[in-house]
């Protein structure tokens, strides 16, 4: 039978019972976690383009007031048609009154078609005839105009038949005909048609006019530049 054990014997011994299994250290703090990633970059936007600035209005032609002895002014009268296109129509004004000629123009709708017409003794301070704006072309010899014909001997008249020279040479367009194109029209067809009207007819009179010489070059690619 052996002895009690003494207490001083339990203190002498060392504590090996250190309340974790084996001799694994604590661990320690954890690491920070990774940043975010990037943005995506923003969505490609396609570069806006600019509306490109419309080219400036041609000048007219330089013409004086005080032309050649015995020549006639020739004018491009043209009124406001706002919603539609203007009507044009030339004048060749007297040599008495510059308010009062001969107005040549081609009269109707794209319905119905146009005709050759001439106001002669045309009066433009009448209220009903005011024009929008009147633009100078140039000043025609006294050999193209009969201006007792065209005038009528002082009469007003609506007439269809040239009598000089200057009328001759624009009656040689030919008015329009019908040229409004009906849904039906192009759907049966396939192909646009396009409008003719008094400014078409104008515009080509004054080619006519330039090759016969009554009218200068430039007359003819102005009109042409400033069709709507």
């Amino acid at each position: 039978m052996m002895p009690p054990s003494h207490p001083s014997d339990f203190s002498s011994r060392p504590n090996t019972d250190s309340g974790h299994c084996g001799s694994m250290a604590p661990p320690g703090p954890l690491p920070p976690p990774p940043p975010p990633p990037p943005p995506p970059p923003p969505p490609h936007l396609p570069a806006v383009e600019r509306a490109p600035t419309p080219a400036p209005a041609p000048n007219p032609p330089t013409v004086t007031l005080d032309g050649r002895p015995g020549a006639f002014l020739v004018e491009l009268l043209t009124f406001n048609g706002s919603p539609f296109k203007d009507h044009w129509a030339y004048f060749v004004s007297s040599r008495q009154n510059r308010d009062v000629g001969v107005y040549i123009h081609a009269t109707g709708d794209v319905l119905n078609g146009f005709t050759f017409e001439i106001k002669r003794g045309h009066d433009l301070t009448d209220a009903e005839n005011t024009p929008t704006r009147r633009i100078p072309l140039q000043w025609v010899s006294a050999g193209y105009c009969d201006e007792e014909a065209m005038l009528n001997h002082g009469e007003y008249k609506i007439d269809s038949v040239p009598v000089c020279g200057f009328e001759a040479s624009a009656y040689k367009a030919k008015p329009p005909g019908t040229t409004l194109n009906s849904a039906a029209d192009k759907a049966s067809s396939g192909k646009p048609i396009s409008q003719k009207n008094c400014q078409s007819w104008l515009v080509e009179a004054a080619d006519y006019l330039a090759q016969d010489g009554i009218f200068r070059p430039e007359v003819s690619v102005y009109l042409r530049s400033i069709k709507q």
